[in-house]
């Protein structure tokens, strides 16, 4: 097949989105199929990536010649800067993915054109059954891929620390109220929060405040393989998110790390681990704090039945899932209705 990927947001960018696509791009190459990416991602001095053809949004006649050379166009979450094409042929295929609520915020111009929109898609996917919830139309849900080949147990690593957080440091994401858990926490105990944002400043010098700073420390912005070691040397792995979120490939490297879990139930990010984790009600500090508690006490975090769990996440697979959602659109397989993954 070939494929036109239509991101607003893209390599080398950061963030849940454009490593997702990215991950599903490459396999998408790997499997054999030609793809090409059009964003308003700026490429910089990024290195190129193996047989993925990059255009930026600004160029216009080369977005038509792609638009035209594709059999299908994917698009993670809506984007009304690429709809201008579908005006030259109304009848190409196309999948929409949804990775987040964003649909759900307002009721402005824009919104309410991109929830007309995703009625006119050949097909669309929700990456979470809560996201597929506020779609708006008939979707399939495929739950998100981890970077497999990183995110894993590394048996050179001690795993000699308690609690660790990673995510964008900005409100929705609640580092301030797991700071506010660990100030209820009466014996030792450790914490790193890995992670850059708006709010870095605000919560280092809430810290200070609390007189916490010999139990919590700020690693700053990890990646790769140094994060997934990061993620070997903790026990257990908080995502205390006060706000709905469309998944959660954090919790999912943590997982995969061996770390144990506790999340807030927000959104589909439950739906990420599910029955691998401790859940909380979404923005229950005492609730964070007992589960933080039970932790401690309990020691070394079990990784019982988290294979198969694991194994349904991988980027070959759920790679795979969308390759036949694509097929179907195309008329290449028998249609069936795709449906999550079930936890085991």
């Amino acid at each position: 097949m070939k494929i036109l990927i239509y991101s607003s947001v893209f390599y080398p960018g950061i963030g849940g989105i454009e490593n997702h696509t990215r991950m599903l791009a490459a396999e998408f190459v790997r499997a054999g199929h030609d793809v090409k990416v059009v964003t308003e991602q700026p490429q910089g001095d990024a290195p190129p990536l193996h047989r993925i053809e990059i255009v930026h949004s600004s160029h216009r006649r080369k977005q038509l010649q792609l638009f035209a050379w594709a059999d299908v166009v994917y698009m993670p979450n809506i984007t009304l800067k690429g709809a201008w094409l579908f005006a030259f042929n109304p009848f190409k295929k196309w999948v929409v993915s949804h990775n987040d609520f964003h649909l759900t915020h307002g009721n402005g111009l824009k919104t309410r054109l991109k929830r007309r929109m995703v009625r006119h898609a050949t097909r669309n996917v929700a990456v979470s059954a809560s996201v597929s919830r506020v779609v708006g139309a008939d979707s399939d849900v495929i739950y998100n891929c981890y970077d497999d080949s990183t995110f894993r147990v590394y048996a050179d690593e001690e795993r000699d620390r308690d609690f660790v957080f990673v995510g964008r440091l900005v409100p929705q994401k609640g580092c301030d109220m797991l700071i506010d858990a660990c100030r209820l926490i009466q014996r030792p105990f450790t914490l790193t929060v890995v992670g850059e944002g708006p709010e870095y400043d605000r919560l280092r010098a809430k810290v200070e405040i609390l007189r916490l700073q010999d139990r919590i420390r700020f690693s700053g912005y990890l990646q790769g393989e140094a994060l997934a070691r990061c993620l070997n040397r903790h026990r257990t792995m908080v995502v205390p998110s006060r706000g709905p979120e469309g998944f959660g490939i954090v919790a999912l490297e943590g997982l995969a790390c061996g770390c144990r879990m506790i999340v807030a139930e927000a959104g589909g990010l439950p739906e990420a681990v599910a029955g691998h984790a401790d859940t909380f009600a979404m923005g229950d500090l005492i609730g964070l704090h007992r589960l933080m508690e039970r932790a401690l006490d309990e020691g070394e975090p079990s990784t019982a039945g988290r294979g198969l769990f694991l194994d349904r996440h991988r980027r070959l697979h759920v790679a795979g899932q969308y390759l036949g959602v694509f097929e179907r659109v195309l008329g290449l397989s028998k249609p069936t209705s795709l449906q999550a993954t079930q936890p085991c």
